[in-house]
């Protein structure tokens, strides 16, 4: 859904009556020999239209909120049986900075593609990581199965597993 979502969907051709020019019957109907035509933008001739081409549209489609947070529970659960949940005691950060937060991911032993989970928005926490190319930060409100799966581990604190646990009823 997310990745639909994400989707352009502006290709575009343009149809008989969209291509310029055509509007002269290219030759008289009966008498020449030839087939009949009636515009020179017929989809059969050169320069001519496209039959049943793309048109923008939108990809988008909506889950179910109740399938949205059982797809949810299941990629967290799937997450957790293959041992790749932290629970860190704390993320804090006196400023922003992406070496601090790269030594305090690596001190840790967290390596890879990385999802850490916030309780609330932490400005310096995610200003930290922003430019670390494998580690996205998000709140528990904005958690997603796509953000989850595409994670090679789960970084939580306390608190963020607390208020998940909030979150999901579970």
């Amino acid at each position: 859904m997310q990745l639909a979502s994400r989707r352009q969907g502006t290709a575009d051709t343009k149809g008989r009556s969209d291509v310029s020019g055509g509007g002269k019957k290219p030759w008289k109907q009966k008498g020449t020999g030839r087939a009949r035509a009636g515009s020179s933008r017929s989809p059969l001739w050169r320069h001519g239209g496209t039959v049943f081409g793309p048109h923008p549209r939108s990809y988008e489609y909506d889950v179910p909120k109740a399938v949205r947070r059982q797809a949810l529970l299941a990629a967290l659960t799937t997450k957790a049986q293959a041992g790749a949940v932290r629970v860190v005691e704390t993320l804090n950060l006196e400023r922003p900075s992406t070496k601090a937060m790269a030594g305090l991911l690596s001190g840790a032993g967290i390596h890879g593609k990385v999802l850490v989970v916030l309780p609330a928005r932490d400005e310096v926490v995610e200003k930290s990581a922003r430019n670390l190319p494998a580690v996205r930060v998000l709140t528990v409100r904005g958690l997603n199965v796509y953000d989850v799966l595409r994670a090679d581990l789960l970084v939580l604190t306390p608190e963020g597993v607390q208020t998940l646990r909030e979150v999901l009823g579970s």
